[in-house]
This record gives C-alpha cells, sequence and structure tokens, in this order.
C-alpha cells in the first residue's frame, strides 16, 4: 500500500495533465484529504495505531476524482479501499463510516468549501 504523499503526488499529477494548475491543486487536495480522512476514521475505530497498509490509496484517489470528497463517506467505497485483514483487530464499519462522514463534515466546514467532484468547471 501507498502513503499520503504518493497520494497526493498522484492526484497533482493527474489534475495538473487534465486541468492545469488549478486543477492540480484541487485533485491534489481532494484525494489527500479523502485518504487523511479515511485513515482518521479507520484509527479512531480500531484499538491498532497502524492502519495505512490497511487502505488501498488508489481506489480512494479513484473514488474522489469521479464523485468528489463525499465518496469517502459511501461504504461500498470503504468496504473496496479497506483491507480488513490487515488490520488484525475487529472494527465496526459502520462507525468508520460514521466516523469519515463527520471528518468530512468538519474538513468542508473548515475549508469553506462543497464536496463536489474536482472535475467539474
Amino acid at each position: 500500500m501507498i502513503g499520503a504523499y504518493t497520494v497526493g503526488k498522484k492526484a497533482v499529477t493527474f489534475g495538473y495533465k487534465r486541468y492545469g494548475i488549478p486543477g492540480a491543486v484541487a485533485s491534489g487536495g481532494a484525494a489527500l484529504a479523502g485518504y487523511l480522512i479515511v485513515r482518521r476514521a479507520l484509527k479512531s475505530s480500531t484499538s491498532d495505531g497502524a492502519v495505512d497498509s490497511a487502505i488501498n490509496a488508489d481506489g480512494i484517489q479513484s473514488a474522489v476524482e469521479e464523485t468528489g470528497l463525499s465518496a469517502v463517506t459511501e461504504k461500498e467505497t470503504l468496504d473496496r479501499v479497506i483491507d480488513e485483514e490487515q488490520i488484525g483487530t475487529g472494527f465496526d464499519m459502520d462507525d468508520v463510516q460514521s466516523s469519515a462522514e463527520d471528518e468530512t463534515d468538519e474538513f468542508a466546514d473548515s475549508t469553506g468549501g462543497d464536496d463536489s467532484s474536482t472535475g467539474s468547471s
């Protein structure tokens, strides 16, 4: 699995090639925020602090690019990007989803933005 730096870098490159500098900023920021939201939600729902290896960052990046930051609050996305076998301890996916929704709302409130797709102009 890959980390936050790689997710941000790949998303910035994608956004730049597609939409120029504004696209790089929007795409990179949204993908990185999505990854961090899922990581924080998963950490809060498990007793194990090492959850980075259980998160498929490429899957988060793809979901955020397709439907926006709200994708990280969908159960289907979370099921696809979290490898339960990597975590080792039991966790409740509903708790992760709830935490991700709270984190997404908090992020949107603090940035003054919405959760729309980075590709819309």
